[in-house]
């Protein structure tokens, strides 16, 4: 899930990065309260003693794998971590990128013993080119490629896995230099089954590409678009070999919807997003079979938070063994970004209230999340400003932080 969405590092989407600023102190990883003795604290899981992004979080074997971006070496690169089934760390920070542009927003899935990872590279011109690989889970590169033309700018792509293929979703320009949205499944060997598929126009305010795999091996693909109505809406786009088809989900009523993150299980869909609609930044979550998912369904979905402060920044997963969803995002009504997280029953009903995850003092943000054994794992970023500087990356130290919640 492409994690573009939260306002303080909303400059990411284009690698807006300027060299690097010296390291200031340490941000001070997320704790629980004390009060919570049966849910597992969070820990810092990397040394970057720089800036370390946008987390992306996959099982892998008995455990996970954990990727971000990382500008420690003063160069936005490509890092990963593998931990182990408690979450703790099993590995060395492993550096998969070392090219002359800086690597951005990291996202990956396992692919048997492999890893495949897919990010976004700016050059010096500011161009951006959107790439797929495959590394071993000891950091051998086994492959790269290029997502699109090298003369047209693309990024921000994704990449799930199913059934012995791997799957990937992109933006890139268009012959006319307008934004799409393209898909294609690829072999393990780096091959697209296919030429890439055209999914639908984005608008140039689409930053966001969330996709899955569902059991039956079809990938779905969210995002959210300006194209034919007043501001931003959500779509929703069932992407098989070599055909699709694209549903506009969310009515223009001229409040954005914002975000969008799905997940497929139990013959159940769930769909969240940030959504404008009351006047404010408030997550909403629609959990329905697969035929419901058409345009209006935001008049039957829940709205999740209710809060004075921005909650933006959700994700969820499903988790089979359980049979619920687990949903996470941040809300910064306190004053600064935190983590929470709730689950819902396969009818999105809620099994318990929302829980506060993070308490400290620095930017709790970009969840990213997956199921684990009988509750599910999340990574984010941890981030603080330096003293007196603007709230945007290389202004300030980031770590990556890493919590199990049994819920």
């Amino acid at each position: 899930m492409i994690r573009t969405g939260v306002a303080a590092v909303a400059l990411l989407a284009l690698g807006g990065n300027s060299p690097a600023s010296a390291p200031v102190q340490s941000p001070a990883v997320a704790s629980a309260r004390p009060d919570e003795a049966s849910q597992d604290h969070p820990h810092q899981i990397t040394q970057s003693g720089r800036g370390a992004y946008e987390a992306s979080l996959a099982p892998s074997g008995d455990g996970f794998t954990v990727a971000w971006y990382d500008t420690r070496d003063g160069h936005a690169e490509i890092y990963s971590r593998p931990l182990d089934k408690r979450g703790e760390i099993s590995g060395p920070e492993r550096r998969l990128t070392s090219g002359t542009d800086r690597a951005y927003e990291a996202e990956i899935a396992s692919v048997g013993d492999n890893l495949a990872v897919a990010w976004y590279e700016v050059a010096a011109n500011r161009s951006s080119h959107a790439m797929i690989g495959l590394w071993s889970r000891d950091g051998h590169r086994l492959w790269t490629r290029a997502l699109a033309l090298p003369e047209r700018i693309s990024k921000n792509p994704v990449v799930r896995a199913g059934r012995g293929r791997i799957f990937c979703a992109w933006l890139a320009e268009n012959a006319a230099r307008d934004f799409e949205v393209y898909a294609a499944w690829f072999d393990l060997k780096g091959n697209p089954s296919e030429p890439p598929q055209r999914l639908g126009p984005a608008g140039q305010t689409t930053w966001n590409v969330n996709a899955t795999v569902d059991d039956l091996g079809r990938a779905w693909v969210v995002f959210d678009a300006r194209v034919g109505t007043r501001t931003d809406e959500i779509f929703v786009a069932r992407v098989d070999k070599t055909t699709s088809r694209v549903t506009r989900l969310t009515t223009d009523d001229g409040r954005a919807s914002k975000y969008p993150d799905l997940a497929v299980g139990g013959g159940r869909v769930a769909l969240t997003w940030f959504d404008e609609r009351d006047g404010n930044k408030e997550v909403y979550l629609f959990v329905a079979r697969e035929e419901e998912l058409v345009e209006g369904l935001e008049n039957r979905a829940v709205r999740i938070t209710n809060s004075s402060g921005e909650s933006i920044g959700a994700y969820v997963a499903w988790n089979a063994k359980r049979r619920r969803f687990g949903l996470s995002w941040c809300d910064n009504t306190d004053g600064q970004h935190e983590v929470y997280f709730q689950s819902f029953d396969d009818q999105g009903h809620p099994i318990a209230r929302a829980r506060r995850l993070t308490f400290n003092a620095s930017d709790s943000l970009i969840p990213a999340i997956t199921a684990s054994g009988d509750g599910f794992a999340l990574a984010w970023t941890e981030y603080t400003a330096a003293r007196g500087a603007v709230h945007e990356p290389d202004n300030g130290r980031s770590e990556i932080a890493f919590m199990l919640v049994r819920q």
